[in-house]
C-alpha cells in the first residue's frame, strides 16, 4: 500500500517571501484602481451646496466618458487655475448672460473642446464666471458616487 505524500513544511523565509509578494500585488492593484478606475475624493468648500457639502467623500470616475466628453449637468472634478482641483457642474454657455469670459486655462490645441463650469451655490463658487471655460484635458473625471457620510450615500445627480 502506497503512503500519501505529505507537503514539505513551509520555511519561515519562504512564507515571508510569499507574504511580501502577495501584499505587493494587492497594493499595486489597489493603487491602480484608485488611480485610473475609481478615485476617492474629499469635497472642499461650499461651492456645490446643497448637492455636495464640505467634507463629503465621493468617487470620481476618470474614464467616465471614454473618448467623448462630459455633458451638461455632469458634476466633474476640474483642475482649475493654479492647479487647484475643484468640483463643479458642466453648464450651458447660455447660463452666462454676457457670455463665458475668456479662458485663463489654455487648451492643448485649437481643436480641443472647452466646457463652462458652475458651482451649484453661485454665491460661494469660483467657476467659469471668473476663469472662463475649462479645456477637456483639465476635466479629471465625473463625480459619480457619494460614500461618506452614510446618511447621504448614493449617486450624484
Amino acid at each position: 500500500m502506497a503512503r500519501p505524500e505529505t507537503a514539505a513544511p513551509l520555511s519561515l523565509g519562504r512564507f515571508l517571501r510569499d507574504l511580501v509578494l502577495a501584499l505587493s500585488l494587492v497594493g499595486m492593484a489597489g493603487w491602480a484602481v484608485t488611480r485610473w478606475v475609481a478615485v476617492p475624493w474629499v469635497v472642499d468648500g461650499r461651492s456645490m451646496a446643497p448637492t455636495l457639502l464640505p467634507g463629503e467623500r465621493v468617487i470620481v470616475l476618470p474614464r467616465a466618458w471614454g473618448h467623448g466628453g462630459p455633458e451638461v449637468g455632469d458634476v466633474v472634478l476640474v483642475e482649475g487655475p493654479g492647479g487647484e482641483f475643484l468640483v463643479k457642474r458642466i453648464a450651458r454657455a447660455s447660463a452666462f448672460p454676457a457670455g463665458v469670459p475668456p479662458a485663463q486655462l489654455p487648451p492643448e490645441s485649437s481643436l480641443e473642446p472647452t466646457y463652462p463650469v458652475l458651482g451649484d451655490n453661485l454665491a460661494e463658487s469660483s467657476d467659469s464666471r471668473a476663469f472662463g471655460a475649462v479645456p477637456r484635458h483639465r476635466i479629471r473625471g465625473r463625480v459619480a458616487w457619494r460614500y461618506w457620510p452614510p446618511s447621504r450615500l448614493g449617486p450624484i445627480e
